[in-house]
């Protein structure tokens, strides 16, 4: 299957839970795995001064196992760091998310006060077991905490460190009753330059010997070796037996028969698309390598836990519709109401829905190389309460007209039941084929050449609505991730609609021939898989319609590459070089290149740290070209990878914004412009002053830059005279001494031969030094990187 996912990278912290989602989405579109406030009993008890004991108490409430008390004291034992914190409130409740578990838990509140301000967190305990679920300890309270010691843990200690903690926190936990999934992990964290350092484990935990789905642990562990953070998935429902009906042999002869590969364009770095790049050639699976049930050995639906269905796969089925096709805007760029006037052309906006907002910005995922009208509608007086109400979104491209993503959201708040939330639906109800004719014709009406293009693929059927989700074609070959998705609810109205068509022609291989064979890449695939015994998870989602998917658990024949994954098939056969490539790419693939000028290099040791930490991206040819002399723009963009590695794949910006007057959005400094705001390195933004990121950076202009970043300007201000560079032959040359004088003094811009050399062009290689001892002193000075979280 092949369907559009919103994704947006945002800090490392989230990547773990951001991936977790990526991999169900991949076979469960239409989901909404978003925040909503759970419907459960609640039980709250909030801090008004410093007595813990009237926050948390030996109450054991009806539906629990433990007290509040209890369940703080088992974080407070895995977290002794958490005694510098005060406890602030106490919720027992299903964890605050939709739909709600199978479980209750109790979230413990905890505050920091620094003088006037405060910050505040939680950490949550399983209410019927105490065993911890999630602990994430903020930068705010690590920072005060650490110590001044240069030892740093290395990641092989600090792995050692995270499996001594899951045995700590998960009790009865046996030996070997788990699995690290880092390495089959696609989307690891990159580790950045600045800020502190965290490594990241995923394990995939055991239940009587076998994987399963539903049972994760994620654990952080900092360069000091303290635990910061850690979060763990379970399941209270009963486990089916261990025990196949049918053996594995026959899973892998029935898995054999049916399984087939496909041609296709595949983006080398998934989700990001940035514009130009090229795509390759690639084998993929032409089904999702969904889980086959143990006891029937058919496929099982990843969204519902029953069989799929021929039903449900439409054989990449072509587009026959009665409307006429999508013809682009050719006229002046959009306006907020032409493009309002496009949806309600095109989609029902209940009488009472007024557009509250409207705004031009650069397109994330679905139209990441556009300029998009961001719409929204609500009407909080739809019903006699806020808790029914819908909101509804949607994305037109400024310029063409084509309309990305249009979605009704319903919320379901605390207290409301199934009934009351659709009193006001219709009574009308749509065929299959009624509503897959209304899918067709939306795809072919508002998707470019969508009739020649798209083929119907799969069909999600739910309770409230069917979802049709539609693959591109180009050349006759599969256009990976190109995908429309419409789903229309039982009455006959169209809930959500999303239209992700990105590559063009150009960017596609000129030969459309693999070298490898079709036949020879499906022995490849067949030689590879192995199926293994499992628990696959299913359901425990929410729609966007408000409807709720339980999760549940079946035993599973799982198709993988690694006995130590369930995840199932998520890499590539490269067409023309047989290599296995990641299927949605890879964030750190930058980082991973290996570059072929710096061996021998006097700065070898510095440039392949920048490398690795993903501040330097080598060309096509491998080549860092460590002495080319660089702009300030080449700077600035270094600077800002090295404070998230994945700025240049995952950001967006409003289309009319001008920090600077030669720095739009559409910028190649864009990105690392606004990063470098944010930490104000690069002092207040200011529409009518030029950047000058295209000028030759000297290294008295490099200088002046570290001293800001430093946050020393004013005092590099009582540094003024000749004296004030002592043992610098050319002292007379350089005019901003005091910002000489201190990197000088800290050691980031050595002097050479006895002079500073002001005018000297600085080098990418001498950069990567620079940068390479800004990064040591951190931690060192008042002001560098304090108090900064990792992206």
């Amino acid at each position: 299957m092949s369907f559009h996912v919103r994704f947006k990278m945002m800090t490392a912290k989230a990547a773990t839970a951001a991936m977790a989602t990526l991999l169900l989405a991949s076979q469960a579109p239409g989901f909404a795995g978003s925040v909503s406030a759970a419907t459960a009993e609640q039980v709250t008890e909030a801090s008004t001064g410093e007595d813990v004991l009237s926050v948390v108490n030996s109450d054991v409430p009806e539906g629990a196992k433990i007290s509040s008390k209890q369940a703080s004291d088992n974080i407070l034992k895995l977290f002794p760091l958490l005694q510098k914190a005060t406890i602030t409130s106490a919720n027992f409740d299903s964890p605050n998310s939709f739909p709600p578990p199978d479980y209750k838990a109790w979230e413990i509140g905890f505050g920091i006060r620094e003088g006037n301000s405060s910050m505040g967190f939680s950490a949550t305990v399983h209410a019927g077991t105490g065993e911890v679920l999630s602990v994430h300890l903020p930068s705010e309270l690590l920072d005060k905490q650490r110590t001044e010691s240069d030892r740093q843990v290395k990641e092989s200690e600090a792995e050692k460190l995270a499996e001594a903690f899951l045995y700590e926190a998960i009790p009865d936990l046996e030996k070997d009753a788990f699995v690290a999934i880092s390495d089959s992990y696609p989307y690891a964290v990159q580790q950045s330059l600045f800020g502190r350092t965290e490594y990241q484990y995923q394990y995939q935990l055991k239940h009587e010997g076998l994987l399963s789905e539903a049972e994760t642990a994620y654990v952080n562990v900092d360069d000091q070796g303290r635990v910061t953070g850690y979060s763990r998935s379970t399941i209270e429902s009963d486990y089916p037996s261990s025990k196949p009906v049918l053996s594995a042999e026959q899973a892998k002869k029935k898995f054999d028969e049916q399984f087939d590969v496909e041609l296709a364009y595949i983006s080398p770095d998934g989700f990001s698309s940035r514009k130009g790049q090229k795509y390759y050639l690639g084998y993929l699976p032409k089904s999702s390598g969904n889980g086959l049930d143990a006891n029937t050995l058919n496929p099982i639906n990843p969204m519902t836990g029953e069989e799929i269905t021929s039903d449900s796969e439409q054989q990449d089925k072509p587009l026959k519709g009665s409307v006429a096709a999508f013809v682009p805007n050719t006229g002046q760029k959009l306006n907020a109401s032409q493009a309002e006037s496009l949806i309600k052309k095109n989609f029902d906006i209940p009488k009472g829905y007024q557009l509250d907002h409207s705004q031009l910005i650069k397109g994330y995922y679905a139209s990441p190389n556009s300029q998009v009208w961001s719409l929204s509608w609500s009407n909080r007086n739809a019903s006699a309460s806020y808790m029914f109400m819908r909101d509804i979104s949607a994305q037109v491209d400024a310029v063409t007209g084509q309309i990305y993503s249009f979605n009704v959201y319903q919320r379901i708040m605390p207290g409301t039941t199934e009934v009351e939330a659709t009193e006001e639906t219709s009574s009308k109800s749509v065929t299959k084929a009624e509503a897959e004719k209304l899918a067709v014709n939306t795809a072919i009406a508002l998707a470019p050449d969508a009739a020649k293009q798209f083929r119907l693929s799969t069909v999600i059927e739910m309770d409230g609505a069917r979802t049709f989700l539609f693959k591109r074609y180009m050349n006759g070959i599969l256009v990976k991730d190109d995908s429309l998705q419409v789903q229309v609810a039982k009455d006959g109205s169209i809930t959500e609609y999303y239209a992700r068509v990105t590559a063009t022609p150009e960017q596609l291989p000129t030969d459309a021939k693999p070298a490898i064979s079709y036949e020879d890449a499906k022995a490849t695939y067949l030689k590879e898989i192995q199926l293994i015994l499992a628990y696959s998870r299913y359901g425990g989602y929410g729609m966007t319609n408000g409807e709720a998917v339980p999760m549940g658990i079946k035993l599973a024949y799982v198709p993988t590459r690694s006995e130590n994954s369930i995840y199932g098939l998520y890499e590539v056969l490269d067409a023309n070089t047989g290599e296995w490539r990641s299927m949605y790419g890879d964030l750190n693939s930058s980082s991973k290149t290996q570059p072929t000028d710096i061996a021998g290099h006097v700065a070898e040791t510095a440039l392949t740290s920048m490398i690795e930490h993903g501040v330097f991206i080598a060309d096509e040819q491998g080549r860092i070209l460590p002495d080319r002399v660089i702009t300030k723009g080449d700077w600035f963009n270094y600077l800002a990878r090295a404070i998230n590695p994945s700025m240049d794949m995952y950001y967006g910006g409003d289309s009319d914004d001008k920090p600077f007057a030669d720095i739009t959005s559409d910028s190649p400094y864009y990105p690392a412009v606004r990063t470098l705001l944010d930490q104000r390195w690069l002092g207040g933004s200011d529409p009518e002053k030029n950047l000058n990121p295209q000028e030759e950076m000297t290294r008295e202009e490099l200088a002046v830059l570290l001293v800001r970043i430093l946050r020393y300007e004013k005092l590099a201000g009582f540094y003024t005279l000749p004296s004030d560079l002592p043992n610098i032959a050319d002292a007379g040359a350089v005019t901003n001494k005091g910002a000489v004088s201190l990197s000088l003094k800290l050691g980031l811009l050595p002097s050479i031969e006895g002079r500073f050399m002001p005018a000297r062009k600085v080098t990418v290689a001498e950069a990567a030094q620079v940068l390479e001892r800004l990064a040591k002193l951190q931690g060192k000075t008042d002001t560098f990187m304090s108090g900064n979280r990792l992206y």
